[in-house]
């Protein structure tokens, strides 16, 4: 269901499945170390902090467990967060390292402190489930994305929505944000995913071909040098699109199931993609080309 690069050296992977288990791998030789057992449901989001040292798992139990991943092999739960009522369907770490934000099927998302497993803020609003919520870089707002078509922009302090999104004609599947905080990606079940200029609050992109319509979270992320748009694919395909043109650059052809998403990592030169085939893909990027290879 998901994939995410522990930590910015992005040294290990973690993987979430159907079968309620995680799976923390090695990037550089593709072997499991370690499967994380404790949730009754499947594990639809990963997240980790930005020094590898915390990983927290959003599931269809309707907890966020937090687990110590400084070690992989000796990887343990060290809290559940509960609260949620139903499927929780995104986990993302603030900047700060040690809050995150969380989002599922009773439309409100939550902070929560993972030292102390406290919850310290709910942003209430949606209409329908929220199947993605982030942090802006600066740390002061939250991004959620929701099957009612909006994305909504949060004031983390007051709880408030300052700002909504509604020019999707299908549910909102992701929501990602550059690094400068000043371009917002979303995917949609109308077929397109879209650049939006957030000083605007316009959509001034969009990257077309792929497949998303069915029940499915189908994500994309931005890729190297953030010139790129990644995401998965009903068709089984990883799809690279050129972030000025919107052309499709590449198709990864590797899976033989749907495509969920990609995770990308400058560190380690490397995308991973998920998939319905019950796989994870690593594909190193060749800036001389640009292209990826199957790694």
């Amino acid at each position: 269901k998901c994939v995410e690069f522990i930590g910015d050296e992005g040294l290990y992977l973690a993987s979430g499945s159907s079968d309620n288990t995680l799976k923390l791998w090695s990037s550089e030789t593709g072997e499991c170390l370690n499967t994380l057992t404790g949730h009754t449901s499947r594990v639809w989001d990963v997240s980790s902090n930005r020094n590898g040292q915390q990983l927290c798992s959003a599931s269809g139990d309707g907890t966020v467990k937090v687990w110590n991943v400084g070690s992989p092999a000796q990887a343990t739960c060290v809290r559940t967060l509960s609260g949620h009522g139903g499927d929780v369907y995104s986990v993302r770490h603030h900047a700060d390292q040690y809050h995150v934000v969380t989002g599922g099927y009773d439309k409100i998302a939550r902070l929560y402190d993972t030292r102390t497993g406290a919850l310290k803020k709910s942003f209430t609003g949606h209409t329908s489930s929220i199947s993605r919520a982030i942090f802006n870089p600066h740390g002061n707002l939250v991004i959620t994305g929701s099957k009612d078509c909006t994305i909504k922009f949060w004031d983390i302090l007051s709880g408030s929505c300052i700002k909504t999104y509604s020019s999707h004609l299908g549910e909102v599947t992701s929501v990602e944000i550059n690094s400068s905080g000043t371009l917002l990606l979303t995917s949609s079940k109308d077929n397109s995913n879209r650049l939006w200029d957030i000083r605007t609050a316009k959509p001034v992109k969009r990257f077309k071909g792929h497949q998303n319509t069915s029940k499915n979270f189908v994500r994309s992320v931005f890729g190297p040098n953030e010139s790129q748009v990644i995401g998965g694919s009903e068709d089984g395909s990883v799809y690279i699109w050129d972030m000025d043109s919107c052309n499709i650059l590449q198709k990864l052809k590797g899976h033989t199931g749907m495509v969920y998403s990609a995770s990308w990592n400058s560190k380690q030169s490397l995308l991973a993609s998920c998939s319905q085939d019950k796989t994870v893909i690593t594909w190193w990027y060749d800036s001389s080309k640009p292209v990826f290879c199957d790694s």
